[in-house]
């Protein structure tokens, strides 16, 4: 994703490279550290059904969506989580829904997404922390305002795009009390906010009355198949008959999909955040992304603050891929640091290809992925934001964080049958999970029911990867 603010070159002046490189060796942002989940939890199910049409493998924005959709639509659905509902990175993201700057191709998507979005509190009956908040970009100089008109006549026409460019006084009027003028701006009234803590467990809980199994602590080890396609799961709790598998570990869909013998290139970057309970009586309403910060206004009146920068661990697996990813780590070069932390890169070294279906897996060894916190890039974000909004001088501390997101080769998801084994379905690599699930669980349950996706989903196809394909970094 291209840089929404500040200079909007490419980064590569030799101070910073000198800083990049300083940062990759000190690894710090790299390490894995014990998981604590911030979601609210949810009520699941204690019992193992012995067989259900489908079995969802993953309990974050993509698995809930596709369990949710499906049992609305009659189909008998169990959702297997290893740890609890967005206990991950469905639970830790800053909590937009928004499209900006990203490519045209995934605008159809979004669109449809939004649309979801806005209606969902009512389909679930439930608080999901929906709110149609608008997001504005603020630009530092003119050369953003030329990115961003150009990004705006590339997706003219697009369905689910109202940008449009602000200038200095509009910025002031939609967020007030910066201490200086901004260039000028972009902003998308159409963008809207989400509760991370909140969502994906009003929706789990909505899948759940309507018929779904939530099952929780319930690690699916592996796939039993029947005549080359599958025909069940294999749980730590036990087996589970089913005709179809939905495939939406996150970070986790490499590692399952490997054990199966089936390749899916996708890399991720850690991400930390903060929460801010300013003092002052009026503060911006708006969600905006400033040079070195982004903010989101929650629900409770408190700020979901983000640093820019994301750790990108180097490991084995990024050095397999190193060749095919460097249009990737080029275009994103100002928001993620490559970084060499070793017990990162020995974890992955570790963990194994395959295991046995009657022993402990690698996923019931980690309940809860959670990176550690990269406190001085959260320190300078804090920093930066005061200093453009005193509005926010002396707010208090609520709460630190950090999560992991993922994405593939050419920063496209994966929505698509696995061709190597009817019967299993993959929807993963979403670096956009909060934005786009809603509409990916849609589609991912018209895939498993035969039907045909109202969008295109040509562009998420998996054998992209591997059928000669030129992979082009979409941002």
């Amino acid at each position: 994703m291209p840089p929404r603010s500040g200079n909007w070159d490419d980064g590569r002046n030799r101070a910073e490279m000198l800083k990049k490189m300083a940062r990759v060796l000190t690894g710090h942002g790299g390490r894995i550290v014990p998981g604590i989940a911030r979601a609210a939890p949810v009520a699941g199910d204690t019992l193992l059904p012995d067989a259900v049409d489908v079995v969802v493998i993953g309990g974050g924005y993509i698995g809930c969506s596709a369990a949710l959709t499906l049992a609305e639509r009659g189909v008998s659905v169990a959702l297997c989580e290893k740890g609890v509902v967005a206990g991950e990175a469905s639970g830790r993201s800053v909590g937009w829904v928004d499209s900006q700057f990203l490519a045209p191709a995934k605008m159809e998507l979004i669109s449809r997404s939004k649309t979801l979005w806005s209606d969902m509190n009512a389909r679930i009956g439930g608080e999901t922390g929906y709110r149609r908040s608008g997001v504005v970009s603020l630009f530092a100089d003119d050369s953003a305002r030329n990115f961003a008109a150009g990004w705006l006549a590339s997706v003219q026409g697009m369905p689910g795009v109202d940008a449009r460019l602000v200038d200095a006084n509009e910025v002031a009027a939609l967020v007030p009390g910066a201490s200086h003028a901004f260039a000028g701006g972009l902003y998308q009234p159409s963008d809207a906010s989400v509760e991370p803590r909140l969502a994906v467990p009003a929706m789990a809980a909505a899948a759940r009355r309507r018929g779904a199994k939530i099952l929780q602590n319930c690690a699916v080890r592996g796939l039993e198949t029947s005549g080359g396609r599958v025909s069940g799961v294999v749980t730590e709790r036990g087996p589970i008959a089913c005709q179809s598998v939905v495939l939406a570990g996150g970070y986790w869909s490499p590692l399952f999909a490997r054990s199966l013998g089936i390749p899916l290139p996708q890399f991720h970057a850690n991400a930390s955040m903060l929460s801010l309970r300013p003092r002052a009586a009026h503060s911006p309403e708006i969600s905006a992304w400033g040079p070195g910060y982004v903010w989101r206004r929650q629900i409770d009146d408190c700020y979901t603050v983000g640093a820019i920068n994301g750790a990108v661990p180097i490991t084995p697996q990024t050095l397999r891929h190193a060749f095919r990813l460097l249009p990737a780590i080029r275009a994103m070069w100002n928001e993620v640091d490559p970084v060499l932390s070793p017990s990162a890169f020995l974890a992955d070294l570790r963990t194994p290809r395959t295991w046995s279906l009657d022993d402990v897996s690698p996923f019931e060894r980690n309940r809860i992925l959670m990176p550690e916190i990269r406190h001085g890039f959260l320190d300078a974000a804090k920093a930066r934001m005061v200093t453009d909004f005193p509005v926010f001088e002396g707010a208090e501390e609520v709460e630190r964080w950090a999560g992991t997101l993922v994405t593939t080769l050419d920063n496209m998801p994966v929505l698509s049958a696995a061709p190597q084994l009817p019967g299993l379905y993959l929807g993963t690599g979403f670096y956009y999970g909060l934005t786009m699930g809603p509409a990916a669980g849609e589609a991912l349950a018209d895939l498993v029911m035969g039907n045909t996706p109202q969008l295109d989903l040509k562009d998420y196809r998996y054998e992209r990867f591997f059928d000669g394909s030129r992979l082009v970094f979409r941002s």
